[in-house]
């Protein structure tokens, strides 16, 4: 009976021990699976922190079109992801070779941001991230040797990451974060500014071809203005002697002055015919400076049918000389326009006087106009010798001439229908034309309707 009781206790205490082998092991894996869950727990927390600022600086970046007003926006989200004091974004100045603070620093006055870095001071942290593209941390700023104490000092900061910003192959500059904080940043820190970084760089890239594309429209609009200046300077200064040189050959021309002969006759004569041409380019040249000045239109009702009329009258003597025949095919009734009378006439002229010189001897030139709608089109064709395709595009830029015009010997200076285009648009109108080589062409302008009076506006 002893013997079988100590066979059951052995029993047992075997049982037992066995049992606390299996506790241990359950309790140590329970222990790593806890401490495994803490681990993703954290994990998630940071991979939600990194997404939430993300989400942030995108939103900033669609939100936010100014350079100043975006790059701002993430700073204050990057201080606020990693608990920083100060976030600021170094970009080269090309001109300079420097890496300069740009509008948008968060946690730095106005003073603190006139911070410029040359790109041989290889002592400075910035310099050496921009050159080498690979980050830079540090928990004790003021006294590493990687970092120019006094830089720092100026920024009071302890703790400091400089990331690069990197638009595919080239390096736009650095964005530095600082804490005033000792041993502030550590790796998942720098991996989540690293990831904005990217975010950042294209935003500073867009801002950096803005502001060429600023300066570079700054300085056309700058010489358009001065183009504008000269020509409207010489164009007066033109016209006076111009004037001048005219009424003399036309004293001349008739005798006024005494006897000519035959051979002096026809010298005058193409004196005055080559007056008259440069009168004509500068008269266009006032014109057309004038209405890119900002001319305002005297906008008032009024009956363009006898605007075409009286220049189809005007015109009937040099197509009628150069054997040409112009009809004119009035409506029946016609609405007034609402236009300024000195412009469209200019417009009307100016189509009659192309379609004449481009048509040849024998031709026809054919005007038309009729109600359309709410507006009144004129129509001015001839079966001259037609636009050829490649001038098409640029029929209506300045001193712009046909390819073909040594085909008719047409004299021009390239400007009526450049002035035409203007004139149409300021009156709320279009202009454009339908064109056949060796067929001709039409040209055709609209003009807003005047409203009737007590109409509905």
């Amino acid at each position: 009976m002893a013997a079988a009781a100590l066979r059951a206790a052995a029993a047992l205490a075997e049982r037992q021990s066995r049992l606390l082998e299996t506790r241990e092991r359950l309790q140590g894996g329970l222990t790593a699976a806890m401490e495994e869950l803490t681990h993703t727990h954290d994990r998630l927390i940071r991979k939600s922190k990194e997404v939430r600022t993300l989400h942030d600086v995108a939103v900033a970046l669609v939100s936010r079109a100014e350079r100043g007003g975006a790059l701002a926006a993430i700073g204050a989200i990057v201080a606020r992801a990693v608990e920083a004091d100060l976030v600021a974004f170094l970009t080269i100045d090309e001109a300079t070779g420097e890496l300069a603070t740009q509008p948008g620093a968060f946690g730095l006055d106005e003073q603190e941001m006139f911070y410029r870095l040359p790109l041989n001071e290889e002592r400075a942290s910035s310099v050496r991230v921009f050159k080498t593209r690979r980050p830079f941390v540090t928990g004790d700023a003021q006294n590493d040797p990687g970092v120019i104490a006094r830089l720092v000092q100026l920024w009071r900061v302890h703790s400091l990451m400089v990331v690069p910003l990197v638009v595919e192959d080239r390096v736009l500059g650095v964005m530095r974060v600082g804490s005033r904080r000792r041993n502030a940043f550590n790796s998942e820190a720098l991996a989540l500014v690293s990831v904005v970084a990217e975010e950042a760089a294209i935003l500073v890239e867009t801002a950096i071809l803005n502001r060429r594309l600023s300066e570079t429209m700054e300085q056309l609009a700058a010489l358009n203005r001065m183009k504008d200046e000269f020509v409207s300077t010489v164009s007066h200064e033109f016209k006076t002697p111009l004037t001048t040189i005219t009424g003399f050959l036309s004293v001349m021309i008739d005798g006024e002055t005494g006897p000519v002969t035959e051979q002096q006759m026809k010298f005058l004569q193409i004196a005055k015919a080559a007056a008259k041409r440069l009168a004509g380019l500068v008269s266009d040249l006032l014109d057309l400076s004038r209405l890119e000045g900002g001319a305002r239109m005297e906008l008032r009702p009024l009956d363009l049918v006898e605007l075409v009329a009286q220049s189809v009258e005007n015109h009937q003597p040099a197509a009628a000389e150069g054997g040409k025949t112009l009809s004119w095919d009035p409506p029946a009734r016609a609405p007034k326009v609402l236009g300024d009378a000195r412009w469209l006439g200019l417009v009307i002229d100016n189509l009659l006087s192309n379609a004449v010189k481009f048509t040849r001897r024998g031709g026809r030139i054919a005007v038309s106009a009729r109600a359309k709608g709410e507006f009144f089109m004129v129509s001015v064709s001839d079966d001259g010798i037609g636009i050829p395709e490649s001038d098409r595009e640029k029929l209506f830029e300045r001193f712009y001439r046909a390819s073909n015009r040594g085909e008719v010997n047409a004299p021009g200076t390239g400007l009526g229908l450049a002035i035409a285009r203007e004139v149409a648009s300021k009156h709320g109108g279009k202009i454009w034309f339908e064109s056949e080589v060796g067929r001709g062409t039409t040209f055709r302008f609209v003009v807003p309707v005047a409203r009737e009076e007590g109409s509905a506006s």
